[in-house]
């Protein structure tokens, strides 16, 4: 009854923050959206549309790269001058993207999605977390840092959700059924942002120039989560082979990693009721390091069973990692606070790009249970950059 208290009032005051309720329940239907469709994407590429391999990786690195060019524009545009058009323009390109989907029979549909709507979309969880952090900033700083975490929290418990959800509408529908499904889960997240009326305000703090000695500041912390990124989706990819082909079959990869998103959303939550303290490097440095411990395990145990009980490593590590991770951009870019969403936003775009090109060529070279060491060696990389910050600083 006693811990009961502190999370309901942690819970209430987010709640009174303006716009926090709408903003969270928006990003909750667009990662939603994201989750179901993008789960698929490779699926209908390949099958329905029928694109070649080369033609895949074409399409998948078009679409990374777009969303790093708008989502830094667009962040630019948030930190300049307050406006809504960004976000309702990103959010409207979803919609549009994932309803192409859903009728694309050619491979253009889908290099068009990549080159113009996936990019422009990409930008809506980056906008909606700097609009929502821009309230939260005026509540102070342990409020901030319990949104910020129900934010990751939220988007994480789409993951969880959105597969699954996916893999009904697939089995009693097709392929055209998830995509029709995320265009209404976009269209969701458009209306709560329309009928809630949430305004753009301006960052409470302190503006910093954008100087090239400000972006140097921040290179190491965005290397850091770029490796970190990068790690990230290509140990999924490796995962997906090795259990599907050696360890067990593909409903395994399924319940793997929604039992990682499940176990992501409840470490998350922890960070809503115990927030730490600003961007706490020795916690970045521990979440770099479990990370790397995830990926050792399965080399001297290779088992389906080392990597199911090894989730809970990979959820802890992507939770830490993601939560201060960002706090840390905030910190370094003051009243920055859509430059540093989207830096984050990037990071993750630029990691998928670089596991797409990279996962192949080093899988010919030294097979696919050689990712593993390279994933454990670029988290050690990331660990390696934020104690290089440190000693800069």
């Amino acid at each position: 009854m006693a811990f009961s208290l502190p999370i309901t009032r942690a819970i209430f005051a987010l709640f009174r923050v303006p716009f926090f309720p709408a903003a969270l329940i928006a990003i909750l239907f667009a990662m939603l959206a994201e989750a179901m469709a993008f789960s698929y994407i490779a699926l209908l590429a390949v099958d329905k549309v029928g694109m070649s391999p080369l033609q895949l990786g074409a399409f998948l690195s078009l679409s990374a790269i777009s969303g790093i060019v708008v989502t830094t524009i667009f962040g630019h545009f948030h930190d300049r001058k307050p406006m809504m058009w960004p976000l309702l323009i990103s959010l409207l390109a979803k919609m549009a993207g994932f309803g192409l989907c859903a009728v694309a029979s050619e491979p253009w549909m889908l290099f068009l999605n990549a080159a113009v709507l996936f990019g422009i979309s990409s930008a809506s969880f980056s906008l909606l977390f700097a609009t929502a952090k821009g309230y939260l900033d005026r509540t102070g700083e342990q409020t901030s840092a319990k949104g910020m975490a129900a934010l990751r929290t939220c988007n994480s418990l789409s993951w969880a959700v959105g597969p699954a959800l996916g893999a009904i509408l697939v089995r009693y529908w097709d392929l055209d059924g998830i995509y029709v499904g995320a265009t209404l889960l976009a269209a969701l997240a458009l209306a709560v942002v329309l009928v809630s009326r949430i305004e753009v305000v301006a960052d409470t703090a302190s503006r910093q120039r954008l100087t090239l000695d400000v972006l140097m500041s921040t290179a190491p912390a965005v290397l850091a989560l770029t490796a970190f990124h990068t790690a990230m989706f290509t140990g999924a990819n490796a995962v997906s082979i090795v259990v599907a082909q050696q360890l067990g079959s593909e409903a395994d990869v399924g319940l793997l990693f929604s039992l990682c998103a499940l176990l992501e959303v409840i470490v998350m939550s922890l960070f809503v009721f115990r927030p730490a303290r600003g961007a706490n490097r020795l916690l970045l440095l521990a979440g770099f390091g479990v990370f790397a411990v995830y990926y050792l395990l399965p080399i001297p145990w290779p088992s389906l069973t080392t990597l199911y009980l090894a989730q809970l490593l990979r959820a802890t590590g992507i939770a830490i990692i993601s939560i201060v991770g960002m706090a840390h951009l905030q910190d370094l870019l003051p009243g920055r606070v859509g430059i540093a969403a989207a830096l984050f936003g990037n990071s993750a775009n630029a990691g998928l790009l670089f596991s797409g090109l990279g996962t192949g060529l080093w899988a010919q070279s030294f097979g696919y249970w050689s990712l593993f060491e390279l994933c454990a060696g670029l988290c050690l990389l990331g660990a390696a950059l934020c104690l290089i910050r440190s000693v800069r600083r």
